[in-house]
This record gives structure tokens, sequence and C-alpha cells, in this order.
């Protein structure tokens, strides 16, 4: 792969060169300029004139800034146009690979928190999210959890340990079903090492509560 190029005027290009770095990029003729994709979903940069901006908020702004990004400005081409938390990457940034690859995720991964907060909050009944039928909404109701945002602060590992206190049945499958609601995705789709890392944060939780350990994935 060729170091990005912020001089190259073609979109296909860049979008080739960012796919490298990350995977499943698409690009998309907007009302100006070109958007960047993550997955189809999320947008995450923008090409305009010859320039990359990258999507930024809060303290990932502030880092992008300290390495002399620039935020977006509206008279650049159209004074009525402005995108706000969009950030023009300098040149030493876009040919550092391995600093633009974690910058990126970094984008995707704010954009994605974002996608899943508004998500959850539109969401009133707990049958609502992904994963939960009426079976574990009614289960939940057992343990004071009666709505999306209670189980949003109580968590899913503490969510379990309140089940084994309660004499509830709750099996790892329930545990991933409720980890994956409160992220806005399917528990289908979890690898052997996401739930590795799931399962270290509840078997922390039931080792706080009392609870034996799982020693291993499928430990029923």
């Amino acid at each position: 792969m060729v170091a990005l190029n912020i001089k190259d005027e073609y979109i296909d290009g860049i979008r080739d060169s960012i796919n490298e770095l990350i995977g499943h990029v698409t690009s998309k003729n907007l009302f100006t300029g070109y958007g960047l994709f993550y997955k189809k979903e999320l947008m995450f940069a923008l090409w305009l004139n010859g320039k990359f901006y990258l999507q930024a908020k809060a303290e990932l702004a502030n880092q992008l800034i300290s390495k002399g990004s620039i935020p977006f400005a509206k008279n650049e081409t159209d004074a009525k146009f402005l995108l706000s938390d969009y950030y023009c990457l300098p040149s030493d940034v876009l040919s550092d690979k391995n600093l633009l690859r974690k910058l990126l995720m970094l984008s995707i991964k704010q954009i994605q928190e974002r996608k899943n907060e508004i998500a959850l909050s539109k969401a009133n009944r707990l049958k609502d999210l992904p994963n939960l039928s009426i079976k574990y909404e009614r289960m939940l109701k057992k343990i004071d959890i009666h709505d999306v945002k209670t189980l949003k602060i109580v968590g899913a590992e503490n969510a379990i340990v309140r089940l084994r206190k309660s004499g509830v049945p709750a099996t790892l499958d329930t545990y991933w079903k409720l980890s994956c609601a409160l992220s806005n995705k399917k528990s289908e789709f979890l690898n052997k090492q996401q739930k590795e890392i799931l399962l270290k944060k509840l078997n922390n939780a039931l080792y706080e509560a009392g609870f034996r350990k799982y020693r291993k994935l499928d430990d029923e």
C-alpha cells in the first residue's frame, strides 16, 4: 500500500487506501465531497477539495488538534455549509499508517457508541432491545429491572447476580443476550475473544457477590 496522499484528487484511491487499513470501507458522493463509510452504515470521514476530514468529538477531537488537525471551516466551500466535529488531518498523520489506523478506529468506535446510545434512548420496553423477548422482560422484572434505562444502570453482570440471588435460572447465554442488548447488537455474532472478555467481567461480579466463577465458556 502506498502512503495516503492528501493531494490525490481521486476518491477511489483514497477509499482503497483507507480500506486496506481497516476494511469494510465504501464511499458515497454527497451534496458536497465524498463520505467514507464503515460497513456501509457509519460515516466517519469526508473527502473534500483534496482534504481528508475525520469525525471526532471530545478527547479524540483534542488529540487530533494536538497533532495539527484543523476543524472544518464553513468558508472553505460555502458560507452556508458547515460540518461540526470534522477535522482535516495533516499529511504527517495521513502518512503514518499505524497512527492513522488507530485514529480511524477510535472515530468509528465513537460513532458506534453514539448510535447505540440513541437506539437505547429510543427503546422503552426491554423486549424492544435485540435478543430480549417477552420471556427475558418478565425474567428481569422479577429483579426490579422494568425498563431499558434501569437495565443500563444495573448492567448485564449485576443483572445476572440479581437473578442468581433471586433463584432465577440465568445461563451464560442469558448473559450474552443482556450484554449485547446493551450494545444494540445480536448475541449470535459474538466471537470467542469477545465472549472471553465478557466472561472475565461476569466472573468478577459473581466472585464479589459470593458465587462460583465460570471456568470456561461452556461451563454451565
